[in-house]
């Protein structure tokens, strides 16, 4: 049947007047099926459509839902968005050489050509859905900005507190047209902080851009954009965290400050260019969670809290805390400097950047562009008269020497390394020209932590590990032992997002440098003899401190043997 034919039928069916079908056809615009002209029009309705199809062409009648669209991703590359939304076709699934695809007019031959043309699909079935099923599909596969905020909504509970910044007018101009940016921008934070996340990446690949958080250590895809708005969305966080949006060739790094239902939250945000754009991260640090952790609650055990805490008491010496980037050492120690947080103790931080602004606190930015570095805010730090000083992390053999030295002389020093347990720390102080004699009198503990992934308590599982097995791993100590071990549940629950764990805990390595150890430590020992000595002191390793939170029924051996090697 050709367009004409359908035409007829509709008057003779008495769906369309002959007035309006003569109308119709002469306002009919170039590459416009009849159909689309009515409907357009307002001479027929999409109800009035589809009744007509119903009782004169059932066959060609499309009964399913959204959810039964199948188009897999290299025959949705061919099909032309701006084609499928001109004909108004939605491409319903392919199978066997064949396209099936939806149309308001299943007899508009010449967008059927075209389309086998574009796609190089030679068999193209066409059936019939109402304009609207056919908009809410190609909404669905090829989702603009607008469409994203809209079906997510949330964003507005984001208040962005950017700090002032002159911004030329065609930036200004942008930002304020740009709202669906804007929400989606905000939307993102808000979805990222409410998830628990500690960190948000924005990821522009080829075709994609990918939006993935890291919950509970673990990253994980939550969101497939267009690339068509990857640009928009870099250049939104960028003017948020005042960085220049110009440049795209630099890695640059700047800061956000939001408040999100109520609580202040702080993102460091760094940019760096990859081959498909810029990709952004930003690292989520919610200032009320620092200013309340107590020690107590940071997952030591019993004996190693004790032992931290009488080393933060003590009036002066040098306590590392080591770790990889998102182990928690910056926890650990804004929870350490809280203890000691009182009007009578002066506490001086360098940090690069600062991670949140403490009362009480004197905290420094590290702005090396100018020269103000660690090793010359600690030289100023030091005319301060100061009780405690935090040094972010020692980088250099300078800031290392100053901070050995502050520690000499009656200071309370704290900092951070970066090495994979304990007694490697020593070792690494060494070797950036620190002389032995001088570490082993300044150093007085060091502590190396990770953070575990904890159960979740509503529906982990019992381990069906072989009892001897666990005797093997160290978990039990003989195969009678009245222990349950757990593991996680893999379907998870809503508690815990599907994941099988909710939440993470620190597991701690702590090495004393009491007297013995200094004595070894001067005559230049290595890592291995300071590791023997300490474990014959009963230092409890990183792998043993995740053992005993599976004994606890805490964590699971699997989570263990991800985060810690024996």
């Amino acid at each position: 049947m050709d367009e004409a034919k359908l035409l007829e039928l509709l008057i003779r069916l008495g769906y369309v007047s002959k007035e309006n079908a003569y109308k119709a056809q002469k306002e009919k615009e170039k590459d416009e099926d009849i159909v689309s002209t009515l409907l357009r029009l307002g001479y027929i309705d999409d109800v009035k459509l589809m009744d007509f199809y119903q009782k004169y062409m059932p066959n060609k009648l499309w009964r399913g839902g959204l959810e039964e669209i199948d188009i897999p991703d290299g025959i949705k590359e061919k099909l032309q968005e701006s084609l499928l939304k001109r004909y108004t076709i939605a491409p319903l699934k392919y199978e066997d050489g064949r396209l099936y695809v939806l149309t308001i007019n299943p007899f508009d031959q010449s967008a059927i050509n075209e389309l086998k043309f574009k796609t190089k699909i030679n068999t193209i079935l066409p059936y019939v859905a109402s304009k609207k099923v056919i908009e809410d599909i190609l909404n669905k596969l090829y989702p603009t900005v607008d469409k994203i905020v809209e079906s997510m909504g949330m964003g507005e509970e984001v208040e962005i507190e950017s700090e002032p910044m002159e911004k030329p007018l065609e930036f200004l101009t942008a930002e304020a047209e740009e709202g669906p940016i804007i929400k989606l921008a905000n939307f993102l934070i808000a979805e990222a902080v409410s998830l628990g996340a500690s960190d948000i990446h924005i990821e522009p690949q080829e075709k994609k851009l990918f939006v993935r958080y890291r919950v509970d250590g673990v990253l994980k895809v939550y969101h497939e954009f267009s690339a068509k708005i990857k640009d928009s969305v870099v250049a939104r966080f960028k003017i948020m965290s005042n960085l220049d949006i110009s440049e795209k060739r630099r890695p640059q790094d700047g800061r956000i400050r939001t408040r999100y239902k109520g609580k202040k939250i702080d993102l460091r945000v760094s940019t760096v260019p990859t081959v498909y754009g810029e990709k952004v991260v930003m690292r989520i640090q919610e200032a009320e969670k620092y200013l309340s952790v107590k020690l107590e609650d940071l997952g030591f055990e019993p004996d190693d809290l004790e032992k931290f805490r009488k080393a933060i008491w003590t009036p002066w010496g040098m306590i590392l805390v080591t770790g990889p980037t998102g182990s928690g050492k910056t926890t650990t120690l804004y929870a350490a400097l809280m203890e000691r947080n009182s009007p009578d103790v002066n506490i001086m931080t360098a940090e690069d950047p600062v991670e949140v602004s403490i009362p009480g606190l004197n905290q420094v930015q590290v702005n090396e562009k100018i020269g103000v570095d660690f090793a010359m805010v600690l030289r100023a730090f030091l005319r301060q008269d100061p009780d405690i000083i935090l040094i972010g992390e020692i980088r250099d053999r300078e800031t290392a020497e100053i901070g050995v030295k502050a520690s000499l002389t009656g200071h309370l020093v704290f900092s951070t390394l970066h090495t994979n347990d304990a007694p490697s720390s020593i070792t690494r102080l060494v070797d950036m020209g620190i002389e032995p004699f001088l570490v082993g009198s300044s150093v007085i503990l060091i502590v190396a932590q990770r953070l575990l992934r904890k159960l979740c308590p509503r529906c982990k599982l019992v381990d069906d590990i072989p009892r001897e097995a666990l005797v093997r791993l160290g978990v039990l100590k003989d195969v009678n032992e009245d222990i349950v071990v757990f593991k996680a549940n893999p379907k998870g629950c809503e508690h815990c997002n599907g994941s099988g764990y909710k939440g993470r805990t620190a597991v701690h390595e702590i090495l004393e440098v009491d007297e013995e150890m200094r004595k070894l430590i001067v005559k230049g020992a290595t890592a291995e003899d300071i590791r023997d000595l300490a474990r014959k002191k009963e230092m409890r390793t990183l792998y043993d401190a995740g053992i005993l939170k599976v004994r606890k029924g805490i964590t699971s051996i699997a989570e263990v043997e991800r985060v810690l090697a024996k």
